[in-house]
């Protein structure tokens, strides 16, 4: 699915306090439970020290599966068929503490922590976060926004302007699950291009504890051969 040219977002920095996955289709589901499960948060980091490799970077393949700490080559704007590339790394996800309710509508928060840097070769506009999103199964993407202001483990963040090749900044965004969820994952899902070697959205990018691609369970069982004879 191509996404639609219309859908606009005010600050390629600092995504404004809506669903991201409501931005790219408008089949994602968004927790309305009056209750939630409370799950202790875990330590995982909140940012990594990137090196970018010499020469030009390919642009990671869908369904690509990464354990936290690894980097991706993405899009830098989610809504750009063509153009420049970044690299993202997902350090981790972890249940969050603090998240309003008013954001969380009863489900459970989660914060996750991505570290984007710029593959571009002049100055250009910081590359973007709409894409990315947390994952119960690896392969559905969760209500994931930016933060709030005021939340002391998933600062609002402002990245400069305008970066070059080699420079990031880390951010925070705060996903909700549905009742009954777990969010251990993080994916890339964006598709902006009929290409399906691109097909984000059918085949995300994953980072998870073991980098294991998602799983296959629920897909279709081939049909059995036809006896011989």
């Amino acid at each position: 699915m191509r996404l639609s040219p219309t859908v606009m977002y005010a600050t390629r920095r600092v995504l404004p306090a809506v669903c991201l996955v409501a931005a790219l289709t408008t089949t994602a589901a968004c927790a309305t439970s009056t209750t939630a499960e409370v799950e202790p948060p875990t330590s995982v980091p909140t940012s990594a020290a990137v090196t970018v490799p010499a020469g030009q970077s390919a642009r990671s393949a869908p369904g690509t599966g990464l354990t936290f700490g690894e980097d991706a080559v993405l899009p830098a704007d989610a809504f750009a068929e063509t153009g420049p590339l970044a690299m993202y790394t997902v350090t981790g996800i972890t249940p969050a503490e603090g998240v309003p309710e008013n954001t969380t509508k009863g489900g459970a928060p989660y914060y996750l922590y991505v570290t984007v840097t710029s593959l571009a070769t002049r100055a250009a506009a910081a590359p973007g976060v709409i894409g990315l999103s947390a994952s119960a199964d690896g392969r559905t993407p969760a209500l994931t926004m930016s933060p709030t202001p005021g939340l002391a483990k998933c600062p609002v963040t402002t990245p400069p302007p305008q970066m070059r090749r080699g420079e990031s900044y880390a951010t925070c965004l705060v996903a909700v699950a549905d009742p009954g969820q777990r969010l251990r994952q993080v994916i890339y899902w964006a598709d902006t291009t009929g290409d399906p070697a691109l097909d984000y959205k059918s085949s995300p990018v994953v980072w998870s504890p073991t980098g294991a691609p998602p799983s296959s369970a629920g897909s279709p069982a081939p049909a059995p051969a036809p006896a011989p004879g």
